[in-house]
């Protein structure tokens, strides 16, 4: 059977001091630690969300930002198409009546050049008759 005596009571109360010691000196630091750790583990996660949030913002703001700078520049582009259709326009119907002008004046003095030919030759019609005659009969007229 079983012995109670004295050196139980021993055993026991060392066995209780040995672990308020480890308890202070070991158990309690690292309990400590590791509810630190976790502690900052948390703070690290709530920023890296808050940072991955603040980053998806940004992103979002960027693309909307360029969504409609892109619209600005289409729409631009689209002014200037047509400012430039319209320069083209003017341009090409002054060339065009600066070309018709020309063409109408040129035919005037090609029509007037023709009549003072045509004016001078019905003034020598003799003369080429006769000179026609003469060849044609071998003497003069």
């Amino acid at each position: 059977m079983l012995k109670f005596d004295i050196t139980l009571s021993i055993q026991i109360v060392e066995a209780l001091i040995m672990t308020f010691i480890l308890y202070y000196i070991l158990i309690k630091p690292v309990m400590s630690y590791m509810k630190e750790r976790e502690s900052h583990f948390q703070t690290l996660e709530k920023e890296t969300q808050d940072l991955i949030a603040s980053a998806e913002e940004a992103i979002k703001k960027y693309q909307n930002e360029l969504n409609k700078a892109r619209s600005e520049g289409i729409q631009k582009r689209e002014l200037l198409k047509e400012e430039a259709r319209k320069i083209e326009k003017e341009l090409l119907s002054k060339v065009m009546k600066e070309a018709e002008e020309y063409k109408t004046k040129w035919a005037e003095q090609f029509s007037k050049h023709l009549e003072d030919v045509r004016k001078e030759l019905m003034s020598k019609v003799e003369y080429f008759a006769s000179l026609m005659i003469e060849r044609l009969l071998g003497r003069k007229a």
